[in-house]
């Protein structure tokens, strides 16, 4: 697996679900979620994905998905007491942004004023394992409520008026020459794809021919551009192999993908044994999530961090094994975080228990916690992994 996975850790608090005391959780190559509905899987990918709009337009999403009073953690009644002030949410992560040498520490904290998103603190530095004695100084930060930015190794003051209080500072300042650490950080965020709310009904964008206006770094979060990625694996040996092999796992009858231009616009057509050609229209929900996967984990220079909402939706049982080898040979390549209700696909994992994280609410809060292999050792020479899920001596169920 990967040496060195794109987030270390994670701490969120005051967000969502997140309440003051959820504990920081330490990510792996491969971290799959298990838990209820309803006990905060689906949160976490959300601050990943505000981590993804740093580099760009935070307000956004947050804007997006009701306002900043609906992302800030709501604390259980206890009584009648008068109105509290709201909490100050706050994201902090250790990461290994590509192109830089030492790990970067990375703080975000916000609230509501006016209804309105309010950055309160921002800060970005050196891992702590990399500090000296002496505390280093912060690349940027708020130094007694002041905005302080190192640049070309000096530390500079800017005024509040420099500062959109509305926005990270990963989207106020993008140079690698001056500001090689907020650059390299910002962009690693913006790398961050996640797949969720899938789409592959009758009048889904998977089906339609697109023109190569699109991209072919990785495949869209909407599916778009799923002809070009298949286009891209198609043209390189090694990944079409693969991707011929899975598809035939999925599909017996499968014979290639292919993916001609017509009127500039790129179509995807599934080859079935004996010439029979069908067009991405007319071929099933499933075989058309199936070829989405594949473009995703079998990208040959895939994004630092992949997340993926319930991959097993929409696929028969028997493709749960191929799945699950899938990403575990995915995480070799990349950082993958997905969550799922899948008990099949927990079991193909029993082997590597520490992969599972348990999601529960506990005093109405968000918890993460970790499988160990050792406490399990006992249990999983009888019973497989996802059979204790459901046993329910691993947490992570209702009752």
């Amino acid at each position: 697996m990967i040496d060195k996975p794109a987030i270390k850790s994670l701490h969120v608090q005051n967000l969502l679900s997140f309440g003051p005391n959820s504990p920081k959780i330490t990510l792996g190559p491969l971290n799959v979620l298990i838990g209820p509905n309803g006990s905060g899987k689906s949160n976490f990918i959300e601050a990943i994905a505000l981590l993804q709009n740093t580099p760009r337009d935070l307000a956004s999403p947050i804007r997006e998905g009701g306002g900043v009073v609906e992302w800030l953690w709501k604390s259980p009644p206890a009584g009648r007491k008068a109105a509290r002030s709201l909490p100050t949410a706050t994201i902090e992560v250790s990461a290994n942004p590509p192109h830089l040498r030492e790990p970067i520490d990375y703080r975000l904290s916000f609230t509501g004023v006016n209804y309105q998103l309010d950055v309160k603190d921002e800060r970005v530095e050196a891992g702590v394992a990399e500090k000296s004695l002496k505390e280093a100084q912060p690349y940027f930060g708020y130094v007694n409520g002041r905005p302080m930015l190192r640049m070309n190794g000096t530390q500079q003051e800017l005024s509040r008026e420099q500062i959109n209080p509305q926005q990270s500072i990963l989207a106020q300042r993008k140079d690698p020459a001056q500001y090689p650490e907020l650059t390299y950080l910002g962009q690693m965020f913006g790398d961050i794809r996640i797949y969720r709310n899938w789409e592959f009904g009758p009048i889904s964008d998977a089906r339609k021919m697109f023109g190569p206006e699109l991209s072919n770094e990785s495949l869209d979060e909407d599916i778009r551009n799923l002809g070009l990625m298949l286009n891209r694996l198609n043209s390189e040996f090694h990944t079409r192999s693969e991707l011929l092999k899975y598809l035939k796992t999925f599909y017996d009858g499968a014979e290639s993908i292919e993916t001609p231009i017509k009127g500039g616009l790129v179509e995807v057509r599934l080859i079935e044994r004996g010439g029979v050609s069908i067009s991405a229209l007319r071929l099933s929900d499933g075989t058309l999530q199936w070829l989405a996967l594949l473009t995703i984990l079998l990208h040959p220079a895939p994004p630092p961090l992949v997340c993926i909402e319930e991959p097993e939706l929409g696929l028969h049982p028997d493709i749960i094994p191929p799945l699950a080898q899938l990403l575990r040979e995915a995480s070799q390549r990349m950082q993958l975080i997905v969550t799922t209700h899948s008990d099949a696909l927990v079991s193909e994992l029993t082997d590597i228990p520490e992969t599972v994280v348990v999601c529960e609410k506990e005093n109405g809060s968000t918890t993460l916690k970790r499988l160990e292999r050792k406490p399990l050792a006992a249990w999983l020479k009888t019973y497989s992994l996802g059979r204790l899920w459901r046993k329910g001596e691993i947490g992570g169920n209702r009752w």
